[in-house]
């Protein structure tokens, strides 16, 4: 057999392999890492880091919002009106101070008290209230002055405690001078869980004088 035979014989033995014989699938390459498991394991473990970084994130906020309830309502500092005096008005005479500390409020009531009207000598001064919590009341007090023609709010009182009072009242924007008919909205807040169990309201009149 001459050279010409012999590489013609072993180029078409070379030209044999690696063809597919009909009906026997192709076996696959070694050591050849599948396309599509990976991506998917990936995705799954993405997922479940995004899940946990979210549950995550919904504890440190319910512990925020937990630790602000605690602090506001088992500390309680921070809710209390800073200008609240303890004791009654010191306008009251011995016998109405007396008379107030023997009134037995019924249950699920409560008595309101505030100046029919409070004089500011400017818009930026301070006037005389009067809002008092009185002993016989079972809730804590929170008090807001709306203007009764705009609905703005003129004053807003921290927590008073029952037998206490706040005698001079800063309101919140220079008036000019002039008569704003007002109404006092007292909020009787429970002294365990702090939240709002009823309201009651006064007309007031604002005199501004300058």
């Amino acid at each position: 057999m001459t050279n010409d035979q012999n590489n013609i014989n072993n180029n078409q033995g070379n030209r044999r392999v690696g063809v597919k014989v009909p009906g026997k699938p192709a076996e696959p390459t070694p050591n050849r890492p599948s396309a599509t498991r990976p991506q998917t394991t990936s995705a799954k473990s993405a997922g479940k880091k995004r899940a946990v970084i979210i549950a995550v994130g919904l504890v440190v906020v319910a512990l925020a919002i937990w630790l602000l309830v605690w602090l506001f309502a088992c500390n309680g500092n921070t809710l209390f009106d800073p200008n609240a005096q303890t004791g009654q008005a010191p306008y009251k005479t011995e016998e109405e101070i007396q008379a107030e500390l023997d009134r037995i409020v019924e249950d699920g009531m409560f008595n309101i008290s505030i100046a029919s009207v409070i004089e500011f000598e400017d818009g930026t001064a301070s006037g005389t209230a009067y809002i008092e919590n009185v002993p016989g009341n079972p809730y804590n007090m929170q008090v807001t002055i709306t203007d009764d023609s705009t609905g703005d709010v003129l004053y807003e009182s921290g927590v008073l405690q029952p037998n206490q009072y706040i005698e001079n009242i800063t309101l919140t924007r220079d008036l000019d001078a002039g008569t704003y008919p007002a109404t006092a909205t007292f909020s009787a807040i429970d002294k365990n869980t702090y939240e709002e169990v009823g309201q009651a309201a006064a007309k007031v009149t604002l005199n501004v004088l300058n």
